[in-house]
C-alpha cells in the first residue's frame, strides 16, 4: 500500500459495504510521534504511560520497551505516526 494512501469502508446502501483502497491522502504528513505496537496487537503512543510523558523521548521509549518486557508482552513494532492527522506510517510493501 503507498503511504500517500489509505482505505475506507463505504456504506452504499442499508444492508451493503465497499472497503476502497488507495484514496489519495489530503494531509501534508508530519511523521514525526514514535508510536510502538506490542506482540498483543496494543498501540502505545507516547502519551500511553502519562508517569513517562514529561520525560525525553529516548529514556521514554526505552522504560516503554523495557516494561513490555516485564509484564510479557515484548514490543514488536517500531514506527511514528502523523501529528496532524494521526496516521500511522508504513513503507510501500512493493
Amino acid at each position: 500500500m503507498n503511504s500517500n494512501t489509505h482505505s475506507a469502508l463505504i456504506q452504499i446502501s442499508k444492508d451493503s459495504h465497499a472497503f476502497v483502497d488507495g484514496i489519495p491522502d489530503t494531509c501534508e504528513h508530519d511523521y514525526s510521534d514514535d508510536v510502538f505496537i506490542s506482540a498483543s496487537g496494543k498501540v502505545i503512543h507516547w502519551y500511553t504511560y502519562r508517569q513517562w510523558a514529561r520525560f525525553t523521548s529516548e529514556m521514554r521509549n526505552r522504560l516503554i520497551q523495557e516494561y513490555h518486557q516485564e509484564i510479557g508482552d515484548p514490543i514488536t513494532t517500531g514506527t511514528s505516526e502523523c501529528r496532524k492527522c494521526h496516521k500511522i506510517f508504513s513503507p510501500p510493501l512493493f
